[in-house]
C-alpha cells in the first residue's frame, strides 16, 4: 500500500510539473496556447501523444523514469507543437510537415525530436556535440595531443604545451570567425545536482566564456526521481570548442578541491570563506595565465582615442558576441534572457593573494579523471 501511495505521489509531482513547464516554455517562446488536460501513458515505444478532439497531452511514464529531464522536455515540445498546428495553425491532420516544422521552430525544438518516432532507443542515443566538422576534427586531435604533453613531468614541457594549445583554439577561432562560415553549433548541459551556483563556479564559467569561446547560461533542470530542480551550466558554441571547454570545465573543479585539500592547514578563520576565497584566487591566477599566454587582451577605445580599461574584453568574448550564427543558436535554446548583478563576495586577502601565485601555476592537461562514465572520451566526442 505504501509504495502505491509513493508511486501516486511522484506522478502527481510529475504532472504538475509538465503544467509548469508548459507554462513556461509558452511563456520563453511567447506562444499563446491553452493548457491542455496532461495524462500519463503507461506505453514504452509511443513516446507522447497530441489528441486534439479530447485537448489530451500524454507523456509516456516510462520516458519519465527511465531518460533524464532535459529528453521529456523536448518531446512535450513535440507534442506542443502539434497542439500548435491543430489550434493556432487549424490544421487537424499536418503530420511532421512543413506547418509542423514551422511550430517546431517557433518552440525551440531541434532534432531529432522534430521528426516523427516512436522509438525511444532511436531519441536518447542521438548524440549531442557530434556535428564537428573535418577541419573541426582536426583541431580536436591536435588539443588532444597538446594537452597529453601538458601533462608531462617536465615542467617546461608542459607549460609549453599548454601555451601550443591554447594558442591553437584562439587561431582557429580567429580563423574561422573571419571567414564567416555558419558554425556547426551543439549545446551541453553540465548538471551541478546544487539549488545554487557558487561563486567559484561563475567564475570557472568566465573563465570559459573568455578564453575557451562558448556562450556560458545559468539554467535548471528538474530531476523527476528526486522530484527536486538543480541548477544547470548550459555550454553553447562550435561543435569543436564546447567539449574543450567542458574538459577545463571539470578539470578546473579537479584542481581546485586537490589544491585545496593540499593547503587547507594553513589558513585560520572561517573555513567556508577561507575557502571560497582560495578557490577564487586560484582561479584569477589561472586567468591571468591564460590571457598572458594568449595575448588576446582586447581594448576598447573611447571616443576621444584613449583605453577604456572598464571596458576591455578578451578576444574570446568579443568573437563569440559578434557570432550572429551562435547568438541565434543560443536564442532558439533560450529567446528570454535575462542578465543579473553579480552579489559581492566576502574575500580573506591572506587566502587569495596565496592562491593567485599559485593559479598561475596551473596547467591545464589531460586528467586521469577526464573519461566520463562508459569511459568515453568527452574531448574527441565523434
Amino acid at each position: 500500500m505504501t509504495s502505491i501511495r509513493i508511486r501516486e505521489a511522484a506522478q502527481q509531482a510529475w504532472l504538475e510539473q509538465l503544467v509548469h513547464e508548459f507554462k513556461t516554455i509558452c511563456f520563453q517562446y511567447r506562444v499563446q496556447l491553452r493548457l491542455p488536460i496532461f495524462e500519463l501513458s503507461a506505453a514504452k515505444q509511443q513516446l507522447g501523444c497530441w489528441i486534439s478532439a479530447q485537448r489530451i497531452l500524454r507523456i509516456s511514464e516510462h520516458l519519465i523514469v527511465s531518460s533524464s529531464w532535459d529528453v521529456v522536455l523536448m518531446v512535450l515540445k513535440h507534442e506542443m507543437a502539434h497542439q500548435l498546428c491543430s489550434e493556432y495553425f487549424r490544421l487537424q491532420h499536418a503530420g511532421h510537415g512543413q506547418e509542423f516544422q514551422k511550430a517546431c521552430q517557433l518552440l525551440g525544438v531541434s532534432a531529432p525530436y522534430n521528426r516523427a518516432t516512436g522509438d525511444l532507443d532511436e531519441v536518447i542515443a542521438e548524440p549531442s556535440g557530434c556535428k564537428q566538422t573535418a577541419e573541426g576534427r582536426r583541431i580536436i586531435r591536435r588539443i588532444n595531443k597538446l594537452l597529453r604533453l601538458a601533462g608531462s613531468e617536465n615542467e617546461h614541457e608542459a607549460a609549453l604545451a599548454m601555451q601550443r594549445a591554447t594558442e591553437l583554439l584562439h587561431r582557429h577561432n580567429r580563423a574561422m570567425s573571419a571567414l564567416g562560415n555558419p558554425p556547426d553549433c551543439v549545446r551541453l548541459s553540465l548538471r551541478t545536482g546544487k539549488k545554487q551556483i557558487p561563486s567559484w563556479r561563475k567564475a570557472i564559467c568566465r573563465i570559459l566564456r573568455d578564453y575557451f569561446f562558448v556562450e556560458v547560461i545559468f539554467s535548471s533542470l528538474y530531476d523527476a526521481q528526486r522530484q527536486e530542480s538543480y541548477k544547470t551550466i548550459e555550454l553553447l558554441g562550435r561543435s569543436e570548442n564546447v567539449p574543450v571547454a567542458e574538459h577545463c570545465y571539470y578539470f578546473l573543479q579537479q584542481q581546485l578541491e586537490s589544491l585545496w585539500k593540499r593547503n587547507r592547514q594553513r589558513f585560520q578563520g572561517n573555513a567556508r570563506t577561507a575557502k571560497n576565497s582560495y578557490y577564487l584566487g586560484l582561479l584569477h591566477g589561472f586567468a591571468q595565465k591564460l590571457a598572458e599566454q594568449a595575448g588576446n587582451i582586447v581594448q576598447e577605445k573611447t571616443p576621444q582615442g584613449n583605453e577604456n580599461r572598464e571596458g576591455a574584453k578578451t578576444a574570446g568574448e568579443l568573437i563569440i558576441s559578434k557570432d550572429g550564427q551562435l547568438q541565434g543558436f543560443v536564442g532558439f535554446h533560450f529567446p528570454r534572457l535575462q542578465t543579473r548583478s553579480v552579489q559581492a563576495v566576502r574575500i580573506h586577502q591572506y587566502p587569495y593573494e596565496e592562491a593567485v601565485a599559485a593559479g598561475k601555476d596551473i596547467i591545464l592537461h589531460r586528467s586521469l579523471t577526464e573519461k566520463k562514465q562508459g569511459g568515453k572520451d568527452r574531448l574527441i566526442s565523434c
